[in-house]
């Protein structure tokens, strides 16, 4: 049954126009949020955890049966990534579903990113996961019609908003083991979810440092720090209304401390595709399957055109 998509030369599969709005529409939408999931009324933390693993398991089954059912043999799972909150901890039940659904939201956001030729079984199956993956982001409706266009992009897309939806479920699980036996569950507004999430991700890539302690480590005014960081050759995120700046950029040597070279060619392109620098930094910090390590580390040895490369295939710009 062609679920609304077509197949393109190049292995494009795009939504068809004709029936994107159609029954099969309408079907996906009542089939998503009918999913049986139990009524977790005392915690919407909880619920957020459940609908994410849920989601995340499920859609991992039908990829991995797509990539059976196509004969895909060059797949290669991520490397595990060692957490350091987490080993200091002790480890429960809990804690170690917890850690199997975030590295099950890395092979499935790999996957998504993998090259391969569907047979129509593997296209239905893959195009089922699609669908039920776009449930973990706002951006579903939008996510929905991009494939219409160009369902590389759309699956690259999707990826990115998987690592989003990831940082929030861990700390949304995080949170959870925290209060767990206390007198209720914690709200907390976007804004502060967001602060939780950068804050969060910015640890775990060394910290950050403010514009002023930037400009004194580099020995150059403030203005002309905040300068490189329009400019992309210095990297800087907004952090509520401060710009921070990771660590791991100032590199020390004979002559002094320095910023690590080819970073404007990398703010470039994320800036740019409109990933943002946010997205930048969990592409800088985490182990790329085309680098076999961090292109962080990559970067800092001077590679500086595979970290480039690299970082096209992570925003879906060699797609197509």
């Amino acid at each position: 049954m062609n679920r609304g998509f077509e197949t393109r030369a190049g292995h494009q599969w795009r939504l068809n126009h004709h029936s994107v709005d159609s029954e099969e529409f309408q079907h996906w939408n009542m089939r998503v949020g009918d999913t049986l999931l139990p009524d977790v009324s005392a915690s919407p933390t909880l619920k957020l955890v459940l609908v994410f693993n849920s989601r995340l398991q499920s859609a991992a089954l039908l990829m991995g049966a797509a990539f059976h059912e196509a004969s895909v043999s060059d797949f290669e799972l991520p490397r595990e990534r060692s957490s350091v909150h987490r080993t200091q901890k002790q480890r429960t039940w809990y804690s170690h579903i917890v850690d199997d659904c975030l590295a099950r939201s890395r092979e499935v956001r790999q996957a998504l990113l993998h090259r391969w030729t569907p047979t129509p079984r593997a296209e239905q199956l893959a195009i089922d996961a699609f669908v039920l993956l776009t449930e973990l982001t706002p951006a579903r409706a939008e996510l929905l019609r991009l494939c219409q266009y160009d369902r590389a992009r759309a699956f690259s897309t999707l990826a990115k908003h998987i690592d989003l939806a990831a940082d929030q479920f861990q700390l949304s699980a995080d949170l959870l083991a925290e209060v767990e036996g206390g007198s209720g569950a914690v709200a907390m507004s976007d804004e502060q979810r967001f602060v939780a999430i950068s804050t969060a991700l910015l640890d775990r890539s060394g910290g950050g440092v403010s514009l002023t302690e930037g400009a004194k480590m580099l020995g150059i005014t403030r203005q002309a720090l905040h300068k490189r960081v329009k400019l992309g050759s210095a990297f800087g995120l907004m952090l509520g209304s401060e710009i921070v700046l990771p660590k791991f950029q100032f590199v020390t040597d004979g002559n002094g401390t320095r910023l690590v070279e080819g970073l404007v060619k990398i703010t470039k392109l994320f800036d740019d595709s409109g990933a943002g620098r946010w997205s930048m930094l969990q592409f800088l910090i985490d182990i790329d399957p085309n680098l076999a390590d961090t292109p962080q580390r990559v970067l800092a040895v001077g590679r500086i055109d595979d970290v480039v490369t690299a970082a096209k295939a992570y925003l879906g710009l060699n797609e197509g």
